[in-house]
């Protein structure tokens, strides 16, 4: 379990959460640093408010009901992170690795009931998906996760090789698969008790054609940015996706074949220097690149000296 954080919580709602923690037996302690207005210590978790208006609890070691009973007082109390379910079922799509020069892009759909809405919440809701973190953090969240296949939790993962990616148009390939991966989920759960979330990554006509028919069926669709911010299911997508894409970067990193100068290429991120270094190093020593660099971004083909624009074909349907 992770802890829980609560963003733009009024000054109203944050003095009736005060009440309900310190009138449970909550110890209140000294806030720290110009930024916490007040903290309170909860059984064995920390329950600390800051002046930007964001709340948040640490984990409990000892899953003490009482701080998960807290928690959901506070959701009451302040509203809930992720949009509730409106469905029987939750449906959500993310990448990553898209920017990335190196490794797969990693297409992932996950599909849950909304009776286990609360148990992913609890582990994946306080995941920070938009920093990096060594593949541990992200393998014991997914572990805990992949617990609740029992209850009907499932996914669905596709890797774009780096290959492909230079030789057709990346969204049009994503429009592909996910329209693919959808129909399989459907073998599962009857279209209209579905929520359907698409992180927008300028879904194309093809899929938009698509999920305007499962629209007419009675799905609820929703394609939006930042998805992950607002919807559970388009989170734990995500986290799927940046689970099994440090997998492959963890191995590149460890494969002293791809080391030069005790240098591995790390994030992969055009703006690491680590990265960038490693790419020159790599170009300057005269080797053929390894199979993981995706040969047609700007960044690689300016090291080469080449043109950035390249074309690309449009992939076919299977």
């Amino acid at each position: 379990m992770l802890g829980r954080t609560w963003k733009n919580v009024d000054d109203e709602a944050q003095k009736e959460i005060k009440k309900y923690l310190l009138e449970k037996g909550g110890a209140e302690g000294e806030a720290k640093g110009e930024y916490e207005d007040w903290r309170i210590r909860f059984s064995d978790s920390t329950f600390t408010y800051y002046t930007t208006g964001t709340l948040y609890s640490t984990f409990s070691k000892s899953y003490d009901p009482a701080v998960l009973k807290a928690w959901r007082q506070i959701d009451s109390i302040a509203g809930p992170t992720y949009t509730l379910p409106t469905k029987d079922f939750l449906i959500g799509l993310d990448e990553t690795g898209k920017g990335e020069v190196a490794g797969h892009t990693i297409l992932t759909a996950v599909i849950f009931p909304k009776e286990v809405f609360e148990d992913v919440n609890l582990l994946v809701g306080p995941a920070d998906t938009k920093k990096r973190h060594k593949f541990s953090y992200w393998d014991e969240i997914f572990k805990q996760l992949d617990r609740l296949r029992r209850s009907g939790f499932d996914f669905v993962t596709e890797k774009v090789p780096p290959w492909h990616v230079d030789r057709y148009n990346l969204s049009k390939m994503m429009d592909v698969t996910y329209q693919r991966i959808l129909s399989i989920f459907f073998r599962r759960a009857r279209i209209k008790s579905c929520r359907i979330v698409l992180d927008d990554y300028g879904v194309g006509d093809t899929l938009n054609r698509f999920l305007k028919f499962l629209e007419n069926q009675g799905a609820e669709v929703i394609v939006t940015t930042n998805a992950e911010d607002t919807f559970l299911e388009a989170k734990t997508a995500s986290l799927v996706s940046k689970r099994t894409r440090e997998a492959v970067m963890r191995a590149i990193n460890q494969n002293p074949d791809f080391q030069i100068d005790g240098l591995s290429i790390g994030s992969a991120n055009a703006s690491n220097p680590q990265t960038i270094e490693w790419l020159e190093k790599w170009y300057n020593s005269k080797r053929k690149w390894p199979w993981f660099i995706k040969r047609s971004f700007k960044t690689i083909r300016k090291i080469e000296g080449k043109p950035e624009k390249v074309e690309k074909e449009t992939p076919p349907i299977d």
